[in-house]
C-alpha cells in the first residue's frame, strides 16, 4: 500500500464516520421512579457528571401525575431539552409514570430508554412483573441489568 492510501485511511472504522464518538456532549434526562429508581438516581446524581438532568419521582400518586401534566416545571423543560432520556428503576418499583414521562417526551420527538435493574438473586425463574409489563408499554428501548453499577458507566460514556 502507498504512504498517500495509508495517509487517508482512518484511525479506526469506516471512512466517512465520526471518528470520536463523543465529539458533542450530549444531555441526558436521568428520571428515577419508584423507591429503587429514586435511590439509584439520588446516587447517580451525587457523582458529579457534566450535562446530566436528574429528577426524582417516587410517588405515582394522583397528585404527581396532574402537577406533571399541568405543565411547565423542570421536568418538562429538561425532557425538551435533552439529547437522552432514561428512566431507571428496580424490580417492583411503581412506575405508574412512565407512561406520562414517555407521554412528555414523545411530545418532542424524543424517545425513552428504560434501564430495569433486577440483581440476579432475583432473576432467577420469576415470572413478568407489573414494573416489567409497564415499561414494555411505555418506551422504546428496555435494558435489564443486574448490577446497577451499569447506570452510571453508561451515562458518563454517553454523556460527555
Amino acid at each position: 500500500m502507498s504512504t498517500l492510501a495509508e495517509a487517508k485511511k482512518p484511525a479506526f472504522g469506516l471512512p466517512g464516520r465520526i471518528q470520536s464518538p463523543n465529539s458533542k456532549p450530549r444531555t441526558i434526562a436521568l428520571v428515577g421512579l419508584g423507591d429503587g429508581g429514586a435511590d439509584i438516581a439520588r446516587r447517580v446524581s451525587a457523582q458529579d457528571h457534566a450535562n446530566l438532568q436528574v429528577h426524582v419521582l417516587a410517588n405515582a400518586g394522583a397528585g404527581s401525575i396532574s402537577a406533571i401534566q399541568a405543565g411547565g416545571g423542570d421536568l418538562q423543560r429538561d425532557l425538551q431539552n435533552a439529547d437522552m432520556i432514561f428512566i431507571v428503576c428496580g424490580r417492583g418499583d411503581d412506575v405508574g409514570l412512565a407512561p406520562v414521562v414517555s407521554s412528555i417526551a414523545h411530545a418532542r420527538n424524543h424517545s425513552v430508554t428504560a434501564l430495569y435493574i433486577v440483581p440476579l438473586e432475583q432473576a432467577a425463574g420469576a415470572d413478568e412483573d407489573e414494573t416489567l409489563r409497564t415499561l414494555r408499554k411505555s418506551v422504546e428501548m428496555l435494558v435489564v441489568v443486574s448490577d446497577e453499577s451499569y447506570v452510571p458507566a453508561m451515562i458518563a460514556a454517553l454523556g460527555s
